[in-house]
């Protein structure tokens, strides 16, 4: 098989799912990067900026300008870190928490349908190569 289709293949997945998941959020309110802030949060309580950024492959700027906009909406809190109080500490606020809820059951559907006449095999086989491209990703 030529790399080049089957980099073509991956490059529209990607891009397809990315327009599936904007989607599904335009109900809700929120977009991608907002909705992986708060499924982060949602799973892993609080966290730094410095965290989050390192989560979304971003820069601290960048989830400093989106938390800005999150905190404005009254979807997160900062607030000083405890010890040293240099970096600032982000939760989920009570309408964060039930926005993370809304979109964990959004998500519960998605599997089915994405990986419709995947046998478990597939699946296996499909964790093995993806996590064999994202490291490649990291090492390049």
């Amino acid at each position: 098989m030529d790399d080049n289709l089957l980099l073509d293949l991956l490059t529209d997945m990607t891009r397809i799912h990315s327009n599936y998941v904007e989607r599904r959020l335009i109900p809700l309110g929120v977009h991608s990067g907002q909705a992986s802030i708060i499924t982060a949060l949602g799973h892993r309580g609080t966290c730094t900026q410095k965290e989050l950024a390192q989560f979304r492959q971003v820069s601290p700027a960048t989830v400093s300008v989106m938390l800005g906009r999150m905190e404005r909406d009254n979807l997160v809190t900062r607030e000083p870190a405890a010890v040293g109080g240099k970096a600032n500490t982000i939760s989920l606020t009570e309408k964060g928490r039930e926005l993370f809820e809304l979109i964990e059951a959004s998500r519960l559907g998605d599997g089915s349908k994405l990986l419709a006449g995947f046998t478990d095999e597939d699946k296996s086989e499909a964790w093995r190569i993806f996590q064999m491209i994202a490291e490649n990703l990291r090492n390049a």
